[in-house]
């Protein structure tokens, strides 16, 4: 009987175990949250009284600068990036489609503790209101083009498919 025990007790702790990190994914990617966001789900309190867009703690960057309704990527990182990096954000709309590329800068940063980077596909990049990205990835590169943080949905792609071992 406590044999059986054991072998279950071992069994549970395997399945809590974390998934080894993904060879496409580098540390450095606190979070990203993918979501649609109408023009009203981004307006702020705030634009009631000054009739001006404000970002508070976040800074917002956006496909098509003026238009605010849109597919959004809420993001973390775990490290401040280098000044003259870059964030991209690559896309795959549909399938047998080669991915769409978005970088912007980090020259401007969000405030400490709680800001995001706040990346949006709006106008004609948000596609209409019931679509969502097939798969996507986001990094963080240097000037040299070094990736320095990545991360990627789950269909983004596998290490087979990627050509990695």
């Amino acid at each position: 009987m406590a044999c059986w025990q054991a072998a279950l007790i071992a069994l549970a702790l395997t399945a809590c175990d974390s998934p080894p990190p993904s060879a496409v994914d580098l540390p450095g990617v606190a979070y990203v949250h993918p979501k649609r966001r109408s023009e009203a789900d981004v307006a702020r309190a705030s634009e009631a009284f000054y009739a001006k867009e404000t970002h508070g703690q976040d800074v917002v960057f956006r496909s098509v600068e003026n238009e605010r309704a849109g597919y959004y990527f809420y993001t973390k990182f775990d490290f401040e990036p280098p000044v003259d990096a870059r964030v991209v954000l690559e896309v795959v709309r549909t399938e047998a489609t080669a991915p769409e590329r978005y970088v912007f800068s980090t020259k401007v940063r969000p405030r400490f503790p709680v800001g995001e980077y706040v990346i949006g596909l709006t106008g004609k990049d948000a596609g209409d209101a019931k679509w969502v990205p097939i798969a996507w990835r986001l990094s963080v590169v240097d000037v040299q083009g070094k990736v320095l943080a990545s991360t990627r949905s789950f269909l983004w792609g596998s290490p087979t498919d990627l050509g990695q071992k």
